[in-house]
């Protein structure tokens, strides 16, 4: 995750395009009768930030990110924008959504469209200002840790809170290496059905095909056991647990129907793999709620 505003996420690797940022500071100019003017300072400008994104349907429903974009538009509300990494940048209120149409299908549906968003910085009451996400910090549960509190009470709920922050961190990014992956594995089945008349090309393609299965089996088949430790703490970490054990299953099956004997069995075996995919793709979908709203403790350090 690259950056997360309230609780709209940021993902470089999806559609994330680009962002600008603004910094300025304002200055009364004092005429002179002989000479240049001088210049006084009057104070800071509010910083703005653009951020520039792609919407595609092979990774989101362009139309309803779109109306995210317009809900949180017309909230009026201030929202804490975080970089992935923690960096805190303020809160801000979204002041402007541009959205340009690439691509629909025969009756008007959005499959493609570019969005740029505006950000600007909100104040608000400088006697009481709203505090960062990042002072927050929420800890285990007092059950989990009940151990470590008879040696050392601070350090003991640290230690904990480290260890399930580090295993929720290394899920979120497992989860998005399999997403990733398997969005490059749809697109090459799509392509390989598209050869079914020449099952030699359609043939040619099983390699990559292959290869890119293993790369999606193998965070998958790393994220039950990072994930399985937490479900004490984290109630979503069950739920994403049987999404990928689904999603791991459907991409084996499709490893092993890519074992071809013969070229005539290749195009069915393909058209096998493409609903095993997609039955793989329907679990993650499942579980990105679920997924993004761990991301977002993390990068707030509300875990």
């Amino acid at each position: 995750m690259y950056a997360l505003l309230g609780d709209i996420q940021f993902d470089l690797i999806t559609y994330f395009d680009g962002m600008q940022v603004q910094f300025g500071a304002d200055y009364a100019e004092h005429a002179l009768i002989e000479g240049k003017p001088r210049l006084q300072f009057i104070g800071e400008k509010l910083d703005e930030f653009r951020i520039d994104l792609c919407f595609h349907v092979f990774y989101c429903d362009p139309e309803a990110e779109l109306i995210k974009l317009q809900a949180a538009k017309k909230s009026h509300m201030a929202m804490a924008f975080v970089l992935g990494n923690g960096d805190y940048k303020g809160w801000f209120v979204l002041t402007e959504v541009q959205a340009t149409s690439r691509e629909t299908d025969k009756a008007g549906t959005l499959l493609s469209l570019d969005a740029s968003i505006t950000l600007r910085e909100y104040v608000g009451d400088k006697l009481n200002p709203l505090p960062p996400p990042a002072v927050r910090p929420k800890l285990a549960p007092a059950g989990a840790v009940s151990g470590l509190l008879s040696a050392s009470p601070v350090s003991g709920l640290a230690s904990v809170a480290s260890t399930v922050r580090d295993g929720v961190r290394q899920a979120v990014t497992m989860a998005n290496q399999a997403q990733s992956a398997l969005r490059v594995v749809t697109d090459g089945v799509r392509l390989a059905q598209q050869l079914s008349s020449n099952p030699l090309a359609a043939l040619g393609r099983v390699p990559s095909l292959m290869a890119g299965l293993g790369q999606i089996a193998k965070p998958l088949g790393s994220l039950t056991p990072a994930l399985a430790g937490l479900s004490s703490q984290l109630p979503e970490a069950a739920g994403i647990v049987r999404s990928a054990t689904n999603a791991l299953g459907a991409i084996r099956s499709g490893q092993s129907s890519l074992s071809l004997s013969n070229v005539t069995s290749v195009v069915g075996r393909i058209d096998y793999l493409a609903g095993q995919v997609s039955a793989a793709s329907d679990a993650l979908s499942s579980a990105a709620p679920a997924i993004t709203k761990l991301a977002g403790k993390v990068v707030t350090r509300l875990i």
